[in-house]
């Protein structure tokens, strides 16, 4: 099967010089094996030192999102989906704090949330609830292959099926299917913290942003922005999908975003 991709090396050069955000995945994007390898870490660092600003967008849970957004060079975090964001400023020593959904909405959503994990656990064998979801404050990860399985397609399917009949929203990773109540996404939270940190809508903003992504829970970022990229490991999703990411790298996982890093920055210093 063909797709409309090419190879992150094709990405254009004006394009590097003027990249202000970098956004990226973190699970089976930047880790390889669960685990973050110091070259993956480092492009992290890279960037952060040549003036751009990395910020995660990831699945995780709240409780690691305040931890990344303090301790890794980042100028923020989307966690869970899209249902917040952490930005912490070292200067001040503050973290900001912009959730989408209000206390109240939140702890009525986790006890419907809980009571649906209970049915996917109870009627699909082998799934689980994530081993994260003490630190959630908004969704529920449901695990089909980080601590369990991995579980085969029927069985993601049959989850994100209860998840429809339940009335959520729910996106699947590489590792667990995340369901929640709300509208709201990780562009959506994406373009809130554009304005929040900028001052400008994200249209104005499009050709200084790259999102870099694994799994199928990255496609609304395939769709909305004009510069995506996707590590090697995504191709067993590639028939999944709807909008596919601009570019693929060569290598998987952790090494495809250290690609993805020494091409920008190569070319963004080149001339």
């Amino acid at each position: 099967m063909q797709y409309n991709t090419e190879e992150v090396s094709r990405i254009p050069e004006k394009f590097c010089r003027d990249l202000k955000f970098l956004f990226t995945d973190i699970d089976d994007t930047i880790t390889t094996n669960g685990l973050i390898d110091s070259y993956a870490f480092d492009s992290i660092w890279r960037l952060y030192r040549d003036g751009i600003s990395v910020v995660p967008v990831t699945g995780r849970p709240a409780g690691w999102c305040d931890h990344i957004a303090r301790m890794w060079p980042v100028s923020g975090v989307i966690g869970e989906n899209g249902s917040f964001y952490f930005s912490y400023d070292r200067r001040t020593k503050k973290m900001k704090r912009r959730y989408f959904l209000s206390g109240k909405e939140r702890r009525e959503n986790n006890r419907r949330l809980k009571q649906i994990g209970q049915r996917i656990v109870r009627e699909v064998p082998g799934s689980r609830i994530a081993s994260d979801q003490l630190f959630r404050i908004s969704d529920l990860a449901i695990d089909y292959c980080e601590d369990t399985g991995p579980l085969n397609k029927d069985d993601v399917n049959r989850i994100c099926r209860i998840m429809e009949e339940e009335g959520t929203a729910y996106k699947v990773s590489s590792i667990h299917i995340n369901c929640w109540f709300g509208d709201y996404d990780k562009v959506s939270c994406l373009k809130w913290f554009l304005a929040d940190m900028s001052g400008l809508h994200m249209s104005a903003l499009k050709d200084r942003i790259v999102f870099i992504g694994d799994s199928p829970n990255d496609e609304p970022m395939f769709k909305e922005l004009p510069y995506t990229v996707a590590v090697a490991n995504i191709k067993k999703f590639l028939e999944d999908l709807k909008f596919l990411p601009g570019y693929i790298t060569r290598n998987p996982y952790g090494k495809g975003f250290e690609e993805t890093v020494n091409i920008i920055l190569k070319k963004r210093h080149t001339g």
